[in-house]
């Protein structure tokens, strides 16, 4: 028995829950303070608080996502897209961005120098990881505490387990999503108590491959009190064994181990009921619980219930400072005037013959008909092409034309995805026929087959990475798949990183962490190799 509870309606729960458990979170970063030993007792005596805690994981990941520096790149965008798709250089800025005063050409162009954090330290909040670790400390506290209430406090013992399930699943797709950004994590999983607190000791970075081997630990755990869910898209929103082996694909590729890789990727091809969505009805992947080709999405769209859209406060539904930074004019009634651009001539689509992942102006790909939007320069924005997948914009109050917002859902992990990842391991395994398979798949769906005239395995794997990079544009993944590839397809470079700053020893792909507002924390941080040389905070 697993519990789907309607996660639309956490917001205001998720938030009390957090501010009780996790009060100090802020101030002590890494250091997480304990629940008051008295609120604990209270706490964690039924199923109902459990499933408030489980809610309160998801919600803080949503903010975590979606949280930036209020001065950042365009109108407060979120770190999702920032750290996974911007400065992967398939974007410009928007015009308005106060980066533009760090080295950027105050007109942007086709030839002004793309995005790809140099000018970081002036930025802290994408460099702190501190919110993650509240979400991990999060995850840590239903795992020690549900694992310790009787079981007849829950409706059955799958029930209790199911939760533990979710919270090993959240702390492994958190410390994975934490890797992929800085590298080497700070690595905690135990809760602290009362004693504890106050007299905790640093800690150090732990290697890269033992925190994700403790991930894979995890959802080995977790897979064995999860079911599959048949591609319904109403628990998309909930970690499911699809999602659970979805993520454990994606470890094992990070690690190049793509054996392991293409074994749980079949897994989730084969036995978890997902399905492609039509081109036709492309857009509904993001149109919230509807695709069965979801496997993990964060509910964001608009709730009743939900008090942050009526305060208008810093919730990027409500600000279109989320899903907004792609669009502007009539598509979301002209309430934003500059974007994020995909230029004409970038890497997006190309211009007299050059490359483009889409070809030029004449494709044929039907995601370029349907997702891509061509725009003329304007608002200090290059001409270039806007991206809609995210055009779902609606009025709370519709005939006044007031309370306007976005209304999607973010999709972490999906079939597609799986099924690329697949052809790059089966790439990298040599099995070259296999992969075309898989790569036939989601071309078919566009309406196109690269993969056809592709002879050799550096071409094909190419040709993998093209495709992700046409199929998950603004999903903010596309930058981590440049990284995992880089050291046989160079792509870092192709997209404007110098070469010394992406070798094994710099990793000057990975963003350096705040120093200024973490050491005083934990005297036993270190920065990332290419910062510390290089000018890192």
């Amino acid at each position: 028995m697993k519990i789907f509870t309607n996660i639309t309606r956490y917001v205001s729960i998720c938030f009390l829950f957090c501010a009780g458990v996790t009060l100090l979170g802020c101030q002590k970063q890494l250091r997480q303070g304990p629940i008051n030993a008295t609120y604990s007792g209270y706490f964690w005596t039924s199923q109902t608080s459990v499933e408030q805690a489980a809610l309160a994981m998801y919600g803080q990941l949503r903010s975590n996502l979606r949280e930036a520096s209020g001065n950042g790149v365009d109108m407060n965008p979120p770190c999702h897209f920032v750290w996974g798709d911007l400065v992967s250089s398939n974007f410009r800025y928007a015009g308005g961005g106060t980066f533009l005063q760090y080295g950027l050409s105050a007109t942007p162009t086709v030839s002004a120098k793309p995005w790809n954090f140099s000018y970081v330290p002036y930025w802290t909040n994408l460099s702190n990881w501190s919110r993650f670790y509240q979400l991990i400390a999060q995850c840590n506290l239903v795992i020690e505490n549900v694992s310790q209430m009787p079981l007849s406090l829950f409706a059955s013992a799958e029930v209790r387990n199911s939760y533990i399930a979710e919270a090993l699943f959240m702390r492994a797709y958190t410390y994975f999503y934490v890797t992929r950004i800085w590298g080497d994590p700070v690595y905690v999983s135990k809760t602290y108590n009362d004693v504890d607190y106050g007299s905790i000791p640093p800690v150090p970075r732990s290697p890269e491959k033992q925190v994700l081997d403790s991930c894979l630990k995890d959802l080995s755990n977790a897979a064995n009190f999860l079911s599959y869910t048949a591609g319904d898209p109403q628990k998309s929103i909930r970690a499911n064994k699809g999602s659970v082996e979805a993520l454990k694909a994606h470890i094992f590729a990070w690690k190049h181990e793509y054996d392991s890789a293409h074994f749980y990727c079949d897994k989730v091809i084969n036995n978890a009921g997902y399905e492609l969505e039509p081109i036709g009805s492309y857009k509904n992947i993001w149109n919230g619980q509807v695709s069965k080709e979801n496997i993990f999405e964060l509910p964001m769209k608009f709730e009743n219930a939900d008090p942050n859209f009526n305060s208008q406060n810093s919730w990027a539904e409500a600000q279109f400072n989320g899903f907004g930074v792609f669009l502007k004019g009539v598509v979301v009634d002209n309430r934003r005037t500059s974007c994020w651009i995909a230029p004409l001539g970038g890497i997006v689509v190309a211009t007299n013959g050059g490359f483009g992942l889409f070809g030029d102006s004449t494709s044929q790909d039907k995601r370029y008909r349907s997702i891509l939007f061509y725009q003329n320069a304007g608002g200090g924005d290059p001409a270039g092409y806007m991206l809609l997948k995210y055009t779902n914009f609606f009025y709370q109050n519709s005939d006044t034309k007031t309370r306007p917002y976005l209304n999607n859902n973010l999709v972490l992990l999906r079939l597609a995805d799986i099924i690329l990842l697949n052809a790059e391991s089966l790439t990298a395994m040599g099995r070259l026929n296999e992969a075309k398979q898989m790569l036939k798949l989601t071309e078919d769906r566009a309406g196109i087959n690269s993969y056809e005239s592709v002879s050799n395995q550096y071409d094909l794997m190419d040709e993998v990475v093209m495709e992700r990079g046409r199929e998950f544009i603004g999903e903010g993944s596309w930058f981590y798949d440049l990284i995992r590839t880089n050291q046989t397809q160079g792509w870092l470079e192709y997209v404007g990183y110098p070469a010394e700053r992406v070798t094994p020893q710099n990793k000057g792909y990975y963003w350096p962490i705040d120093m200024a507002a973490l050491f005083p924390y934990n005297n036993l941080l270190v920065q990332n190799p290419w910062w510390a040389n290089n000018g890192g905070r």
